[in-house]
């Protein structure tokens, strides 16, 4: 599985998390294994738990960072890209800020509203202004 592979699955499980907020991380992972050669990434796997289990910081990062906007308003798919990206932008810093957001924008342009992407991108450019970011970068 690529990366950008692991990424779409790892979006695909927390996109239904929005849907099904009930579901626990290994649920939702068990539901997409299938659509993804039958087996869960590593990434994958770190990602959807990881994202769960700080989804209060990623909210609050994103909130933040999406000037003008409520949480209600932004759609359910940029939603988990945003979470996604934000998850990798604070607590997997082996990965490039950089990559990270441009394959969040890239998601965009694939799965949500022609104009998202840009939305997706401003508000990640934000995140990865904030001190948060930073303290990861110098750790």
């Amino acid at each position: 599985m690529t990366r950008r592979e692991a990424r779409e699955a790892a979006l695909c499980a927390l996109f239904a998390l929005g849907y099904t907020p009930e579901k626990d991380a290994q649920t939702l992972l068990s539901d997409y294994e299938g659509e993804f050669d039958g087996s869960t990434d590593s990434y994958v796997r770190e990602a959807v738990f990881g994202v769960l289990s700080t989804l209060p910081e990623l909210d609050t990062a994103i909130a933040e960072a999406a000037v003008g906007w409520t949480m209600s308003r932004i759609s359910r798919v940029s939603m988990a890209i945003l979470r996604l990206a934000c998850y990798e932008l604070l607590h997997m810093p082996e990965i490039p800020v950089l990559v990270s957001i441009d394959e969040a924008v890239e998601l965009s342009k694939i799965y949500d509203d022609e104009k998202a992407y840009t939305f997706v991108n401003g508000v990640l450019n934000r995140i990865k202004e904030s001190e948060a970011v930073a303290a990861v970068a110098r750790a």
